[in-house]
């Protein structure tokens, strides 16, 4: 490693924290540590996790690059649907590669910094953090501890949105051959995120990218699983191209779910901001849960309103 004569310090702070930084990002909330499943059936969450009977996944990759997916799940109804669909080529590939952390991209940037005729820290940490919102990352100072990296959800939800197009395509040519009408579209979304996709953490690297344990939503459906903020971010991604609902994300400690713009119905859980109510919206799975229907360790969060953020969608 080459030295540099004062005054110019070495630009690595930010660098020798970034296993620190990882640590605190990997799990399935978007900020923290591995979560426990938003469902309360555990024995059914993990790698060896069991379909629903009746229910199927499968994904091919085709010669040209596109990903066919063909799935079927049971409706909030109780019927069979079967859904089959065609990915864009490289969609997975191509939104890993715009998020996560390369140690490559970063060591250019420190080399970069070292080349140049005056290389301060300040100007190093300005870089660094750019480089963390282009690849749809949040680095949030922690008073007296080590700073966090987080998913920026909502970013990867606006970058991924035409990218799952064909699924929301998929959906509506379904209910219009049942005449079925956007409610039952969208709870058929719900459906096939909870209990289509297996519940499953991914690895917190893939393609020598950390990707602090998520998915993008092209790459979940690519692999056919994913954990809450994995899933949360999918179905927004469906969700906005069904429809322009607004949509939040919710984050509580451990958890991600989403709040749909709503007016409640009886005993529908739902949370306040900006105002108005927003009717609350598992993900996860794998238990199939309508929407304001929410699970008991979710509930027990909220009332905790430990770590809650409200991401706008």
């Amino acid at each position: 490693m080459p030295t540099i004569a004062p005054p110019v310090r070495r630009p690595m702070r930010l660098l020798a924290l970034l296993g620190a930084v990882l640590a605190f990002g990997a799990g399935c909330a978007a900020s923290a540590a591995p979560s426990p499943p938003a469902d309360d059936d555990a024995a059914r969450i993990g790698a060896g996790a069991a379909r629903a009977p009746g229910t199927d996944y499968r994904s091919t990759a085709l010669a040209d690059g596109r990903t066919r997916v063909s799935t079927r799940i049971l409706t909030f109804d109780g019927e069979t649907l079967d859904l089959t669909f065609e990915l864009p080529a490289a969609a997975g590939r191509d939104s890993l590669r715009e998020f996560g952390i390369h140690d490559a991209e970063l060591e250019s940037l420190r080399a970069a910094c070292l080349a140049a005729p005056r290389c301060e820290q300040a100007a190093f940490d300005r870089q660094t953090t750019r480089y963390y919102r282009e690849h749809a990352l949040r680095l949030r100072p922690v008073a007296g501890q080590v700073s966090r990296l987080s998913v920026d959800i909502a970013e990867v939800v606006r970058r991924n949105r035409a990218r799952v197009r064909p699924v929301a395509q998929a959906l509506r040519a379904a209910a219009a051959a049942r005449g079925r009408d956007a409610d039952w579209t969208m709870r058929a979304a719900i459906a096939l995120v909870q209990t289509g996709l297996l519940y499953r953490r991914p690895a917190l690297s893939e393609d020598g990218r950390q990707i602090l344990g998520f998915y993008p939503p092209p790459r979940a459906l690519e692999q056919g699983y994913g954990d809450c903020d994995t899933k949360a971010a999918l179905l927004a991604a469906i969700l906005q191209n069904l429809g322009d609902t607004p949509l939040v994300g919710v984050h509580v400690r451990r958890h991600y779910l989403l709040g749909l713009a709503a007016t409640p119905r009886a005993g529908e859980a739902v949370i306040t901001h900006g105002g108005r109510p927003w009717v609350l919206l598992e993900a996860a799975g794998p238990a199939q849960r309508a929407p304001g229907r929410i699970a008991d360790s979710t509930q027990a969060a909220l009332a905790r309103g430990e770590g809650l953020r409200i991401d706008p969608l």
